[in-house]
């Protein structure tokens, strides 16, 4: 069983500030990932497939190929989406590595601990090896055990300064700098040592 720890990557900003852009490129060269796709924009790209049932989830979740899949579900999201999430966790610990993004969070978590097997992937999946790419517009509404867990923060414009302003307080980057940002712009702090990179997301 693995026991190298995976990354959490924490991914906030705007609408069009680029978030989802930057995870594209950042995941490009990995072989299994799983993404929650609420709004089906990730099965939609080259060389992905699209699920949109828990049977066939699963299906995935077993297999030891290569595989990119994005899971696009309807209706009350918070029962697939602890689906999605138990399926990574599987994946990822008793079949191979596994990449995981995960769109939207705010819909489908508040700002309390973590639901469910969300929470058992972000506590345990990281334990054991998964790479988890946590994307929201509004962290500020989203559950707090992301960001509490995270490896990584990634800042992208942000729509509201209640939005800048918690951020601020969570990664202690300054909130003239998150204010400051265009769009394709980001900061990124490391939270294991405090450094800070800031750079301009390239297509």
């Amino acid at each position: 069983m693995k026991t190298n720890d995976g990354k959490l990557v924490v991914v906030s900003g705007a609408s069009r500030s680029g978030k989802t852009a930057y995870v594209r490129k950042a995941v490009k060269g990995e072989k299994r990932i799983m993404a929650w796709d609420p709004e089906d924009q990730w099965s939609r790209l080259p060389g992905w497939r699209r699920v949109t049932t828990v049977t066939e989830l699963l299906r995935y979740a077993e297999s030891p190929k290569n595989y990119k899949v994005g899971f696009v579900a309807r209706g009350d999201l918070k029962e697939p989406f602890d689906a999605w999430a138990e399926a990574v966790f599987n994946a990822g610990v008793f079949v191979g590595p596994v990449v995981a993004i995960a769109e939207e969070l705010s819909d489908v978590t508040t700002p309390s601990k973590a639901p469910g097997n969300w929470g058992v992937l972000l506590r345990r999946g990281l334990k054991r090896g998964i790479d988890i790419y946590a994307i929201s517009q509004r962290w500020a509404e989203a559950d707090k055990t992301a960001v509490g867990n995270a490896s990584y923060f990634v800042l992208f414009r942000q729509s509201s300064g209640d939005d800048i302003r918690y951020l601020s307080r969570k990664t202690r980057v300054a909130e003239s700098e998150i204010a400051g940002l265009k769009p394709l712009q980001f900061v990124m702090l490391n939270s294991a040592d405090g450094s800070i990179v800031r750079d301009t997301l390239k297509f």
